[in-house]
């Protein structure tokens, strides 16, 4: 992604997110580039597990949330990540974008619990080199999307910037613009659906 105009930076590839984000707003494309390749893996992952079930619109909120990003950088403050501060935006248009779907149904079969913390491990390991062990991975994670596209708008997104973006309860709550108390309620909420609806692959 590149945007046009602003005067050209001197190399930003030892500067911190925030640092670049402060250059970007002023006009700095270069500083804006390299935080797009740092952070643009995050939202789009991010935004795909909220709207799985429509990976194009997932894409083009993505886009579009950036294209308000890039326009309201110059009024970034820093006071928060601008890691955080993304993600709120990608939040925002992503609930804004999203349509009134059917609910899906799940078969209880095929699915797995991953409420014990250790989503990130699970996930990462996809069994390499096993053609078996890679397989049941697969199903692993199409039946967990599976299971959070059933979760509660909510409770999707505290579990998946939580397990998979290793937020804080703070950071969580900025994203979502509410308290880290209701974060943790929601997270053990969503934690204890999951557990229930994966029991099978205990």
């Amino acid at each position: 992604m590149t945007i046009d105009g602003g005067p050209p930076g001197p190399p930003v590839g030892d500067a911190s997110d925030n640092a670049l984000a402060r250059r970007a707003g002023l006009g700095d494309r270069a500083a804006f580039e390299e935080l797009f390749d740092r952070l643009f893996p995050g939202t789009l992952r991010f935004a795909s597990h909220m709207l799985a079930d429509d990976p194009v619109l997932a894409e083009d909120v993505v886009q579009d949330a950036w294209v308000k990003a890039w326009q309201a950088l110059p009024e970034f403050r820093g006071t928060s990540k601008v890691q955080t501060w993304l993600f709120t935006i990608v939040q925002r248009t992503a609930l804004d974008r999203r349509r009134l779907r059917r609910p899906l149904a799940v078969d209880n079969e095929i699915l797995e619990p991953l409420a014990r913390g250790d989503a990130r491990t699970t996930l990462t390991d996809r069994g390499e080199g096993d053609p078996e062990r890679a397989v049941l991975r697969r199903e692993l994670w199409e039946t967990l999307q599976l299971a959070l596209s059933e979760l509660p708008w909510t409770q999707r997104a505290c579990w998946v910037l939580r397990e998979l973006e290793d937020m804080s309860y703070g950071e969580i709550a900025h994203v979502l613009d509410t308290t880290p108390t209701v974060v943790r309620g929601q997270l053990h909420r969503a934690r204890r659906t999951l557990a229930i609806r994966m029991e099978q692959w205990r």
